[in-house]
C-alpha cells in the first residue's frame, strides 16, 4: 500500500543552522514537484535543547537568500523521542545526530539516514558546522545541503512511482 503522507525530520545539534537550512531546501524542491507536494511534511529539531524556540541563525538565512530559497524554516525545535517517533525518515547531519537519534527512538518503522550518505553512499561522512565559520562556509554548507535535498527528491519520486514508500 502506498503512504499517503511522509514526515521528514532534519536533524542537526542546536537546529539553527545546518537542519534548518536542509529543511528549507528540501521543502522548496518537494513543492516545486507536483507528485510531491501534497505528500512530504518537511520538518527540523535538534539533539541539543539550547536554542528551542529560536529562528535560524542569521548567516544560515542570507546563505539561504543568496542562493534563492526563501522558505523561513521552524523555529528551532528539540528532538525528544516523541517527537523523534512521529517522524518517517529522520535524516541526521552527522554521525552523532544519528547515533543520537537511534538512542531516542522507539518507532523502529522511523528509518534513520545520515546526510551525506544519499550523496555518497556508505561513506559515512558528516557534515560540518558552519556555526563559528564565515558566509563562505555557510554556503559551501548550503552546496552539501542542495545536494542531499536534490537526491532526496529524486529517490521521494522513485519510490512513488514504483508503488510504494516503505521508509
Amino acid at each position: 500500500m502506498v503512504q499517503s503522507r511522509v514526515r521528514v525530520a532534519m536533524i542537526c545539534t542546536g537546529n539553527i543552522c545546518r537542519s534548518p537550512m536542509a529543511e528549507v531546501v528540501l521543502q522548496h524542491f518537494v513543492d516545486a514537484d507536483s507528485l510531491l507536494r501534497d505528500r512530504v511534511d518537511v520538518t527540523s529539531a535538534g539533539t541539543a535543547n539550547w536554542h528551542v524556540g529560536s529562528p535560524m541563525d542569521e548567516r544560515a538565512r542570507r546563505a539561504l537568500d543568496r542562493a534563492g530559497f526563501d522558505g523561513r524554516g521552524s523555529l528551532a525545535t528539540f528532538a525528544d523521542r516523541s517527537y523523534l517517533d512521529r517522524q518517517d525518515l529522520v535524516i541526521g547531519m552527522t554521525r552523532e545526530h544519528v547515533h543520537e537519534v537511534r538512542k531516542r527512538l522507539s518507532n523502529q518503522s522511523t528509518e534513520v539516514i545520515l546526510l551525506r550518505n544519499v550523496i555518497e553512499p556508505g561513506r559515512d561522512l558528516d557534515l560540518f558546522d558552519p556555526y563559528y565559520g564565515s558566509d563562505d562556509e555557510f554556503d559551501e554548507c548550503l552546496e552539501v545541503v542542495r545536494e542531499g535535498g536534490q537526491r532526496l527528491t529524486s529517490e521521494f519520486r522513485w519510490r512513488w512511482g514504483e508503488g510504494s514508500f516503505a521508509v
